[in-house]
């Protein structure tokens, strides 16, 4: 199977990736921000689908974007900025 090389389906399945991260992991999502632990809580889901990610889409979008951290950040602390936060 041939790896994505378009950034625009790269980008789509980081976001898809994000999402799923968030939906699956409502709890601990939850329980990241209002503790400010949200990458400890996290850490097995996201090293997962970065893996996963990365075997997907070229090594040139991989090793020179930042589309997966950037779909993680749009996806989990933008939709969830209503969580309350000990540091916010």
């Amino acid at each position: 199977m041939s790896k994505i090389s378009g950034i625009p389906q790269a980008a789509r399945l980081a976001r898809a990736m994000a999402s799923d991260i968030a939906i699956y992991n409502v709890d601990k999502l939850k329980r990241g921000i209002e503790n400010d632990r949200l990458f400890e809580e996290l850490e097995d889901d996201i090293r997962e689908g970065l893996q996963v990610w990365r075997e997907k889409v070229a090594p040139e979008i991989v090793d020179g974007t930042n589309l997966f951290q950037k779909a993680f950040v749009d996806i989990v602390f933008a939709q969830h900025g209503n969580i309350p936060s000990k540091i916010f």
